[in-house]
C-alpha cells in the first residue's frame, strides 16, 4: 500500500512501491502512461513535464528550460534507456511533447490527473496525485544510497531541507538501523 498520501487535496503526495508503479502504469494508455513515467524517470514536477517540447531531447539529455521550472533555472536530465523508450512511445515530430488534440498548445495537468485518479482508484491506491511520480523517485533513488547533496542535483530543490521533507522516510528502516548500529556496544 502507498506510504502517505493526500486526503481531499491535503497532506504529502503518496509514495508508490516500485511493483505498485509498475501496476498504475500498466492501467494507463499512452499519452497518460508515458507522461507519468517521464515524471517518475526525470523526478519532474508535472507542469515542467507537461511543458517539455519534441527540441528540448537533445544530447542525451531531458533539459527543463528555466522558464518551465518552478525555480527558474535551468534542468538537465540524463536520458536513460527506460526514459528514452516512454519518450519514443509517444514522441511527434516536432512541437510539445504532449499536444493537446483538442487545443493549441500541450496537455493538462487535470487532464493526466483525471486519467491517474481513475487507475489508482481502480487499483485501490489511496493519495495518489501527480506529485507521487516525483515523490516516488526521489524516496527511491535515497533508498538506493544516494547521498543528499545527489538527490538536490536531480530535483533542483532549492534546499536540503525542503528536499528532506520530501522522502518518505520510513521509521521501522531507522528504528533497525538504530538496533543494528547499536550491536556490540556496552554500557558499563
Amino acid at each position: 500500500m502507498p506510504r502517505d498520501g493526500k486526503t481531499n487535496r491535503s497532506g504529502s503526495a503518496a509514495i508508490l512501491e516500485p511493483g505498485e508503479l509498475q501496476e498504475l502504469f500498466a492501467e494507463l494508455d499512452d499519452p497518460y502512461r508515458a507522461i507519468v513515467q517521464v515524471c517518475y524517470l526525470t523526478a519532474g514536477r508535472i507542469g515542467e513535464v507537461l511543458a517539455l517540447r519534441v527540441d528540448h531531447i537533445k544530447n542525451g539529455y531531458v533539459v527543463f528550460p528555466a522558464p518551465n521550472t518552478k525555480t527558474g533555472e535551468t534542468r538537465k536530465v540524463t536520458l536513460t534507456e527506460p526514459l528514452q523508450k516512454a519518450i519514443d512511445r509517444v514522441r511527434p515530430s516536432s512541437g510539445y511533447l504532449f499536444p493537446s488534440t483538442a487545443l493549441a498548445g500541450h496537455l493538462t495537468a487535470r487532464a493526466v490527473e483525471k486519467h491517474v485518479k481513475a487507475a489508482a482508484e481502480l487499483m485501490g491506491f489511496e493519495g495518489v496525485s501527480l506529485h507521487s511520480f516525483r515523490r516516488s523517485r526521489l524516496t527511491h533513488l535515497h533508498e538506493q544510497g544516494w547521498g543528499l547533496h545527489e538527490l538536490k542535483r536531480v530535483s533542483s530543490h532549492k534546499s536540503l531541507q525542503q528536499l528532506q521533507q520530501y522522502l518518505g522516510v520510513d521509521q521501522a528502516v531507522v528504528d533497525e538501523k538504530l538496533k543494528q548500529a547499536d550491536v556490540g556496544f556496552e554500557v558499563v
